[in-house]
């Protein structure tokens, strides 16, 4: 996923507990997303734009802390870590839709010239956001009203004539932020997408409902969805 560099997953270790008061009523801290992979967790701390692994004691904890079944040495630890803080939980967000259809699983539209002008604008702006903002900033929710997946479909095959003329590598967050905000300008709503696997790798792309906008189904169907803005 694009940035400075490809992303990087830090393991955090399981340590002993040191000298943190405990307080059993915590809570996620709001920019800490996670999913698990068989007995897993990828987290991504949007604030840090950094990404962790938990596996083996580390994975148990945290398995514990979801299952509410955390000891007063587990919250010490997951404090230490800095993935928790003190307040009531919040209730876990609903699973997200898995993506089952594609625009570009479909006969494309036709990209007219001064969408694709527009889309290599946008995609060029997002680049230098993102080489300088956090993950956080760059997610901040583009004002929109309703889905129009029809409407989409142009702006789509834009935005994807619009990436040919730009380095490929590492763009798919850029990309996705400046179709967002075409989309937005129009009124029409779409959901982005950071989605993980392992062995480590993260990707970003636009969903609307269970259709994706801006990938192949392909490209997107073996990652496992990890933040939803």
């Amino acid at each position: 996923m694009a940035g400075n560099t490809s992303p990087k997953v830090e393991q955090i270790q399981e340590e002993s507990a040191s000298s943190w008061p405990e307080c059993r009523a915590v809570r996620l801290r709001p920019q800490v997303h996670f999913c698990r992979i068989g007995a897993r967790f990828i987290l991504l701390d949007l604030a840090a734009s950094r990404y962790f692994l938990l596996e083996g004691p580390a994975a148990e904890r945290f398995t514990s802390w979801c299952d509410e079944k955390a000891d007063a040495s587990t919250i010490r630890w997951l404090q230490e870590a800095g993935l928790v803080e003190p307040g009531s939980a919040a209730a876990h967000p609903s699973p997200p839709v898995l993506p089952l259809l594609s625009l570009f699983d479909v006969p494309p539209a036709r990209a007219r010239p001064w969408l694709v002008a527009e889309a290599l604008c946008e995609q060029v702006v997002a680049s230098r956001r993102v080489r300088g903002e956090s993950l956080a900033a760059s997610l901040r929710q583009a004002n929109s009203a309703t889905a129009d997946l029809e409407a989409c479909r142009p702006i789509a095959a834009a935005c994807r004539a619009a990436a040919r003329y730009r380095a490929a590598a590492d763009q798919c967050l850029p990309n996705a932020l400046a179709m967002r905000r075409m989309l937005a300008r129009r009124g029409i709503a779409s959901n982005l997408v950071i989605g993980v696997m392992l062995p480590f790798s993260a990707h970003c792309w636009l969903q609307s409902g269970e259709t994706v906008l801006s990938d192949p189904l392909d490209s997107v169907r073996n990652f496992h969805p990890l933040v939803v803005v």
